[in-house]
């Protein structure tokens, strides 16, 4: 995986999160995240799992600042 090749956890991330919220993904976090999941996998961040964990984590605080 290389930069913006860290797509399938983004994927993952967002389905997860989707199903476990049961919302829809918000709007523009999609980009905002694998901008951050590929700021934590140039930073030596390789397992797919940790990535996804790392992507919900983002994706909470992300729509706790938008709804704040």
């Amino acid at each position: 995986m290389t930069i913006h090749q860290n797509i399938a956890s983004v994927d993952r991330a967002i389905n997860i999160y989707e199903a476990l919220a049961d919302r829809r993904e918000p709007k523009g976090a999609r980009d905002k995240l694998a901008r951050h999941l590929d700021a934590l996998y140039l930073n030596g961040e390789r397992d797919p799992h940790r990535l996804t964990v790392h992507g919900l984590s983002f994706l909470r605080d992300y729509e706790r600042q938008r709804n704040s």
